[in-house]
């Protein structure tokens, strides 16, 4: 596997999405937990009646992608890659 080019973007629009709950609490517990677990800034957004827990941003795809692959190996967790809004 051959890494992607970094991109220059300053902004990082990419953000790992690791899944969304209906309480607001909880969701920003599970995201405080995997930014420590993980190394990462995180952030809790509202949809409707759900808050999305997200891990980033990063400036790359190709970097957003290599924690979503660590965060299969090593916490057995889903998520996708997602731009920042």
């Amino acid at each position: 596997v051959t890494p992607q080019a970094a991109s220059q973007s300053a902004s990082g629009n990419f953000m790992v999405q690791v899944g969304a709950v209906s309480d607001q609490a909880r969701a920003q517990q599970y995201q405080q937990q995997l930014g420590q677990k993980f190394g990462v800034p995180g952030r809790v957004t509202q949809n409707g009646a759900v808050w999305r827990i997200q891990l980033g941003p990063f400036a790359s795809k190709a970097e957003a992608s290599t924690l979503q692959q660590r965060l299969q190996t090593e916490a057995q967790l889903q998520s996708f890659i997602t731009t920042a809004q």
